[in-house]
């Protein structure tokens, strides 16, 4: 059960990263001022967020469990 919550949450990341790309790809095709502040504020911080989603969720994952062996002495 633990592989599928860092699955999904490796997918979400994902699909933020991807987000973020596809508004900063459009605003790429805009000549306007607002097509600025559309990358800056919409398109940074979900690649950001995706970013940073995915970096906690290989750190919250943690060790998967050990098999039982004798203790060293």
């Amino acid at each position: 059960m633990r592989a599928n919550s860092i699955e999904r949450r490796i997918r979400w990341s994902g699909i933020l990263i991807g987000a973020g790309l596809i508004v900063q790809m459009l605003t790429l095709l805009w000549t306007h001022p607002l097509a600025f502040m559309a990358f800056a504020l919409l398109g940074c911080p979900l690649v950001g967020a995706g970013i940073l989603f995915f970096l906690y969720s290989l750190v919250s994952h943690g060790a998967p469990p050990e098999t039982e062996s004798p203790p060293f002495r």
